[in-house]
């Protein structure tokens, strides 16, 4: 494929793919379907659960990334985003399998935290506890200086996770409730700014994600913003 196209890892989950590609449309300065960012979309919702396998309790979803990956290789992409902040822990594998650079959705939303107010120190992270033990938000958000809030593992155990697995089951109502109760207790604690760090959690806040756009940082969009740079600076 000769044309520039964007390659998406997706799938991790359905929803949050299908999220994904409804904000990278909208988000397109585009008058007619011939210039929209051409997509080839490889969605396996098989892949092994990625929390689970940061906690040790289920395979590695990596085989299955990579093999993600070396289909958009095939295909030609010359770009690829992953709607899943937790497939981010094996970054590298998936940089080191892929022909094409690798967007990277933590780096992203950070920007975005920085973009948004750049006085900000303190940042609460709500994101799957695969996403949180391997500190990928912790350690890129502490690098350029800010102070990260998280869940206890009371809130993972109680509303994080089960919000999560509301949104993957459709129950969006639900996940609201326990999403909105968790991302308040952030703002307790200091919080400045919110960043939702799994791709489910923005369908389950979508009320307060667009009431509050300066201060609940949708990865999602954050990664379709790179995709639209990536894609505007060519």
């Amino acid at each position: 494929m000769r044309k520039p196209t964007l390659g998406v890892l997706g799938g991790m989950g359905p929803l949050a793919t299908a999220d994904f590609l409804q904000k990278l449309v909208l988000a397109t300065k585009a008058g007619r379907d011939q210039e929209h960012i051409p997509v080839i979309l490889y969605g396996d919702c098989t892949t092994p659960d990625r929390t689970a396998a940061v906690l040790g309790k289920g395979p590695s979803p990596v085989p299955q990334l990579v093999e993600g990956i070396e289909f958009l290789n095939a295909a030609r992409v010359s770009v690829i985003a992953i709607p899943c902040n937790s497939a981010h822990c094996w970054y590298r594998d998936m940089v080191d399998a892929s022909l094409a650079p690798v967007l990277h959705i933590v780096e992203a939303s950070a920007r975005r935290v920085q973009r948004n107010d750049p006085r900000t120190r303190r940042v609460g992270v709500l994101s799957t506890e695969g996403t949180h033990r391997m500190a990928i938000y912790k350690a890129t958000l502490e690098r350029l200086g800010f102070e990260v809030i998280a869940p206890t593992q009371e809130e993972f155990d109680t509303l994080v996770s089960p919000g999560i697995a509301d949104v993957k089951a459709n129950r969006l109502r639900e996940a609201e409730a326990r999403f909105d109760q968790a991302a308040d207790r952030l703002l307790d604690r200091g919080a400045q700014q919110i960043i939702l760090g799994c791709t489910e959690i923005p369908l389950g806040m979508q009320p307060r994600a667009l009431a509050n756009p300066r201060t609940v940082v949708d990865s999602t969009l954050a990664l379709v913003e790179a995709v639209v740079a990536h894609f505007e600076a060519r």
